[in-house]
């Protein structure tokens, strides 16, 4: 295999470019840990760029009693607490039980295909349970006047969450077009449904379909306006390690722990900090894959700061 030979060091490192050794850090991760390990190395941060997404969807965890961008059809719909998938609530959803396909849409902005020789693709999910472990949904795109493009997943309802995803590529003509993405029952039944995590992207040359995406999940998470009520983004993570610092809480200097960057710190080798110190780098560096701790007697709390960027 390649690279795994010892005259193919070079491979091995990286040389940051002129340009990236004056990258400015734009990317931080805090941490603390309140027992650090002596018998088990802990990873602190796995550098992770991860992929930048945009929900277009503005109450996606139904947090906010505002429902008025879902339209109920052959159902009634309301803000339910009584399960969620993720916060407090979701959308429930009362099947009329008249026919097949009852459920509920959200509409997107108007939307194109081909863009600068990439092709466009809608992508969308959501999480769904039962009132009862009975009957069945699935999720599917139409057209703006209701007619299926394309069906994606479907389920039986259980009392346990289950995904639901769908992804269709914009026709290259040319056209705006808005599009539904609609989730309802695969059969005639009237079991109530809880509907909650609704996410709607539009993702140009990439038809992957992302991991959930709200402004409240944390760092590199934000709301573009009103949150629970405005359109999410995830902005990219860090890709390089630019610095680094970590303050050991032990007033004991030989409760040391040791530090390893992109390698595994052991209980005695690493780059030790004792109790009572800390450790930071007053330079950058260019490390890119990991930083990890293990103490070497005890289990002392730790807390710090990694700096990086979002790519180099």
């Amino acid at each position: 295999m390649s690279n795994q030979r010892n005259h193919e060091w070079a491979s091995w490192e990286v040389d940051p470019s002129t340009r990236t050794n004056t990258h400015a850090f734009t990317k931080y991760y805090p941490f603390r840990d309140a027992s650090v390990a002596n018998d088990a190395v802990t990873t602190i941060l796995s550098v992770d760029r991860g992929v930048p997404s945009v929900n277009l969807v503005k109450n996606p965890s139904i947090e906010h009693a505002t429902i008025s961008e879902f339209t109920a059809d052959g159902s009634a719909i309301s803000q339910s607490s009584a399960q969620a998938d993720d916060a407090s609530n979701s959308l429930l959803v009362n099947p009329a039980n008249s026919a097949a396909g009852e459920g509920f849409y959200w509409t997107t902005p108007e939307m194109s295909g081909m863009s600068s020789d990439r092709q466009v693709y809608l992508v969308a999910r959501c999480t769904v349970r039962g009132a009862s472990g009975d009957d069945d949904a699935e999720i599917a795109i139409q057209n703006s006047s209701g007619t299926d493009l394309i069906v994606g997943d479907n389920v039986d309802l259980s009392t346990s969450f289950q995904d639901l995803t769908v992804k269709y590529q914009l026709p290259d003509d040319g056209d705006s077009a808005t599009y539904r993405v609609i989730v309802r029952t695969k059969t005639q039944h009237n079991t109530n449904f809880y509907v909650d995590k609704i996410h709607v992207e539009e993702r140009r040359g990439d038809s992957t379909i992302p991991a959930y995406v709200d402004g409240a999940q944390g760092l590199n998470y934000e709301w573009t306006g009103t949150a629970n009520l405005s359109v999410s983004k995830r902005r990219a993570g860090i890709s390089v390690i630019r610095g680094f610092k970590l303050v050991n809480e032990s007033s004991t200097a030989a409760d040391i722990i040791y530090v390893g960057l992109d390698c595994d710190a052991s209980s005695t080798t690493g780059i030790p900090v004792l109790g009572g110190q800390s450790f930071e780098t007053n330079w950058p560096i260019d490390f890119r894959t990991k930083v990890t701790v293990r103490a070497a007697q005890n289990t002392p709390a730790a807390h710090g700061v990694i700096w990086g960027i979002h790519q180099g």
